[in-house]
């Protein structure tokens, strides 16, 4: 895809928040974005339908402060992708902001990440992320220190695949041009990556910023912190990344035979890696804690440790651990050799 054409400044900035029972943390949560140095100039609300209040709640904060805002009323939960594109869809502006009902930010967030968009004619800003407790308190940075100022769009896409930056879409900007109309992942959870991916590979440039200016607020209902039916959507993300890895170019690449090898070789390992560190330890790792604290249904945490069992291989040890990705190598090997055992193990860390 060529550049997407710089936005003029001003910018209308619209603010999508997708809302489902979110009643503890909604008021915080508008708080934060009427709080921004640089206003946000619309906001939209999408009712996923938690009917716990906290439609009604931020409406009344909203039309108190006299932002112009509007509410998307969804017919049925739909969940956080699905209510994302319902939202881009009734937005106005040409940079958007999706923004989570349950997280905080830096009050210069906006002023920073449009500076920095506008400065480097990038297709999306992204920064650093701070998790922080229930009550707002810093728990830590998620990412290391970002040292450029903007990389292209399929190094961005190898910074996700390696961890180098989370794929919470509260942590950047985007140009209303790059998204499309559906730009996230429905009719499932974890739908952040495997999107996010998309549109870093659509993308020309990404603007980086160095400061945590997300705060991530971490708490038990979160979907990353609770075991359910839904835990296994962690495996379609998976093969959806390991179907996108092998468009990843390097902007760098020699030309010539054998380039394309060495670069797939590249993809293929980089793929391995993410599919560990991200899919099968984590899936398991929930399972496994969840049947230590006999929480959750028995059946969805055997079949989560089975399935994760299932993609893990001692082939793959070797090349993990020539990677340096030991921890992923000594999850493949007590995966293969006893997942009983590795529980057991993981208990005691």
């Amino acid at each position: 895809m060529g550049k997407v054409a710089p936005t003029p400044d001003p910018t209308r900035l619209s603010v999508v928040i997708p809302v489902y029972r979110s009643a503890l943390y909604i008021e915080p949560c508008l708080r934060a974005i009427l709080r921004q140095v640089r206003p946000v100039d619309e906001v939209v609300v999408v009712d996923d339908r938690g009917d716990d209040g906290s439609i009604a709640v931020a409406t009344h904060i909203l039309t108190s402060a006299g932002v112009d805002h509007r509410v998307v009323e969804l017919d049925r939960n739909r969940g956080a992708g699905y209510a994302r594109n319902a939202g881009v869809r009734a937005t106005t502006g040409d940079v958007i902001w999706f923004f989570d009902s349950d997280d905080l930010a830096d009050p210069t967030f906006t002023a920073r990440m449009l500076d920095a968009l506008v400065r480097e004619h990038a297709d999306f800003a992204s920064c650093r992320t701070m998790f922080v407790d229930p009550a707002g308190a810093a728990l830590g940075v998620a990412e290391r220190r970002m040292r450029r100022r903007f990389v292209d769009g399929h190094e961005f896409a190898r910074m996700l695949m390696r961890g180098r930056v989370k794929a919470y879409p509260p942590a950047r900007l985007f140009r209303r041009a790059v998204l499309g109309d559906a730009p996230w992942d429905e009719r499932r959870a974890y739908e952040d990556m495997a999107a996010t991916l998309r549109i870093a590979l659509r993308a020309d440039r990404v603007a980086l910023v160095d400061e945590p200016l997300l705060w991530y607020r971490q708490h038990p209902e979160s979907t990353s912190q609770v075991t359910c039916t839904h835990t296994a959507d962690v495996f379609t993300m998976g093969d959806e990344v390991a179907r996108l890895a092998p468009e990843l170019r390097e902007r760098n690449a020699l030309s010539g035979w054998g380039s394309s090898w060495l670069e797939g070789s590249r993809n293929r390992s980089l793929a391995r890696a993410f599919r560990y560190r991200e899919v099968l330890i984590p899936a398991a790792h929930m399972a496994m804690r969840a049947a230590q604290a006999n929480f959750g249904d028995p059946d969805v945490v055997r079949s989560l440790i089975a399935e994760s069992r299932r993609r893990s291989s001692l082939a793959d040890v070797i090349p993990l651990v020539a990677s340096g990705q030991l921890r992923s190598a000594a999850f493949a090997v007590g995966m293969a050799a006893s997942p009983s055992a590795y529980a057991r193990v993981l208990r005691t860390r």
